[in-house]
């Protein structure tokens, strides 16, 4: 089903805004603690550094599913087949996968770091933070493909499903009377 011009470009405009607006949120976050992120503080007295650490990988997310939600606002405000928004959502979908086992292999060195890293015999590796925001962007990325994808289909199902099946009303006769027939 092809929307008319005036509704893909609502459509595209609609979650291209939400993009932005997620990835303005995200870099914000990224930034907000960078001057605490440079420096690494071992445990045990670490909390704002730990703090430091999940709002950098909040906002890596953020930025990815503001990228996500940009590229599926480009393909449906420019009219792309249903077919290619499906594969936006199956690219999405993969993509958030990956991140995710990704993710939570860097997290386990990351959490190992934190709060042993401070520790005599374990040496610091520094590494793994900028991997783990790494993950987290591409989960952002995938999500957000996918669910701006999944917006777009759902938009286009609706849309076309109510100028399929327009309400109808008319007048019927009776043998007593007239009555008011209406389909919707």
């Amino acid at each position: 089903m092809r929307l008319s011009p005036d509704a893909r470009l609502g459509l595209g405009m609609g979650l291209g805004l939400t993009g932005g607006l997620t990835m303005g949120t995200g870099i914000g976050l990224a930034l907000r603690d960078r001057h605490v992120y440079r420096t690494f503080v071992p445990a045990p007295n670490n909390a704002v550094y730990v703090a430091a650490v999940t709002a950098t990988n909040t906002g890596s997310g953020m930025i990815g599913a503001g990228l996500g939600l940009g590229a599926s606002a480009l393909t449906a405000g420019l009219g792309a087949r249903d077919r290619a928004l499906w594969s936006e959502v199956a690219v999405g979908g993969t993509l958030a996968i990956a991140g995710v086992a990704w993710y939570v292999t860097e997290w386990q060195r990351v959490q190992k770091m934190l709060y042993d890293g401070g520790k005599d015999d374990v040496a610091l590796d520094l590494r793994p933070m900028p991997r783990e925001a790494a993950a987290a962007a591409f989960i952002g990325a995938g999500v957000g493909l996918a669910f701006g994808a999944g917006v777009a289909l759902l938009t286009r199902y609706l849309v076309a499903r109510r100028l399929v099946r327009p309400g109808r009303g008319s007048l019927a006769g009776a043998p007593l009377g007239v009555g008011l027939v209406a389909r919707f």
